[in-house]
C-alpha cells in the first residue's frame, strides 16, 4: 500500500511537556489514578469521585502531549486503500462504495440494484482482529502471563490494535489507517457534557465506564514500565491511544459476536 508508511510518532508538540516529565513522576501520578479507581465511592460520592478520578487524567494527558502515533492526512485519502486491501485478501470490492451519510458517519452505499437474499458483503476471517491474531503477535508473550489479559477480550483487542498501529508494517495497516481520529461517545465528552446527565440513568454507567478505563490504562501503564523502558511504550500506552483503542475495540467485538453467531446458526442448518 502506498501510504502505509505514513505513520509517524510524536514526541513533542507545541505546548507539549512530555520531555521533561520525569519517569518517577508520571509513575506517582499513575500509581495515585490507580489507587483512586480501585476503591469504591460512598453512596452519593460518585460524581465527586468522578472529578477527582478526571483531574488525574487530565494531569497525565496534559503530561504526555504530543506523545501518540499520528498518520498525516485524513482518514478519506485511506479508503481507496481499505478497498484494494479488501480484495486482495478475498473480500468483496464491487456493487458498493464507501460514502459519507453526514451526520451518521462514513459507511457503505450500493452502486448498483441487490436481489433479494443476495450475498453481496463479506469479511475474511484472516482480515479480522481477533485475540487469537492477538496472542501470535508481539502481544503473545505479555497475553500468555497475564490474567486481566486473558479474562478481558476488549482489553486484548485494544493493546492488538495499538501495537499494530505503532507498526508501519503492519498486515492491517489499511483498515487501522481508516478507523475514525475521535468517537460521539460518552468516554469523549467534556465534564460539563458528563454533568448534563446528572439525574439520568445513563450516568452511573457513564461514571463507571469511564473509571474503567482510566484503571486499566494505569494498571497496564505500571505492567509495562516494569517490563520495558523504551520510550515506543510510553506512546503506545498513552491515554489518547489507550482511549481510542478500548472504544474502537467495542466495535470490533461486536462484529465478532455477530460473526461467531453466525457460523453456529450456519453449523446447526448444515448439521
Amino acid at each position: 500500500m502506498g501510504k502505509k508508511s505514513r505513520v509517524k510518532t510524536q514526541k513533542s508538540g507545541s505546548g507539549g511537556a512530555s520531555a521533561a516529565v520525569s519517569p518517577k513522576e508520571m509513575m506517582n501520578l499513575i500509581s495515585e489514578l490507580l489507587q483512586k479507581c480501585s476503591s469504591a465511592a460512598s453512596s452519593g460520592k460518585e460524581w465527586e469521585e468522578y472529578v477527582q478520578i478526571r483531574g488525574l487524567v487530565e494531569k497525565i494527558r496534559k503530561k504526555q502531549k504530543g506523545l501518540s502515533v499520528v498518520f498525516d492526512g485524513s482518514r478519506e485519502e485511506y479508503f481507496s486503500d481499505l478497498m484494494a486491501w479488501a480484495q486482495e485478501n478475498g473480500g468483496p470490492s464491487e456493487g458498493f462504495c464507501v460514502s459519507d451519510f453526514g451526520s451518521e458517519g462514513y459507511g457503505l452505499k450500493a452502486t448498483r440494484d441487490i436481489k433479494a437474499e443476495e450475498l453481496f458483503l463479506w469479511v475474511p476471517r484472516k482480515m479480522l482482529m481477533t485475540v487469537e491474531s492477538a496472542q501470535n503477535s508481539v502481544l503473545g508473550p505479555l497475553h500468555s502471563q497475564d490474567r486481566i489479559l486473558q479474562a478481558m477480550e476488549n482489553v486484548t483487542l485494544a493493546f492488538h490494535l495499538l501495537c499494530e498501529r505503532a507498526d508501519p508494517s503492519s498486515p492491517w495497516m489499511p483498515y487501522i489507517h481508516s478507523l475514525p481520529q475521535e468517537y460521539d461517545t460518552p468516554l469523549y465528552f467534556q465534564q460539563e457534557e458528563v454533568q448534563l446527565l446528572l439525574g439520568t440513568q445513563a450516568i452511573q454507567d457513564v461514571l463507571s465506564q469511564y473509571k474503567n478505563t482510566a484503571r486499566q490504562y494505569a494498571y497496564f501503564y505500571k505492567l509495562l514500565q516494569v517490563r520495558t523502558h523504551k520510550q515506543s511504550r510510553v506512546a503506545l500506552i498513552s491515554l489518547c491511544n489507550i482511549t481510542h483503542a478500548l472504544t474502537e475495540t467495542v466495535f470490533s467485538l461486536s462484529y465478532m459476536m455477530y460473526s461467531r453467531l453466525c457460523d453456529d446458526l450456519q453449523g446447526r442448518l448444515i448439521h
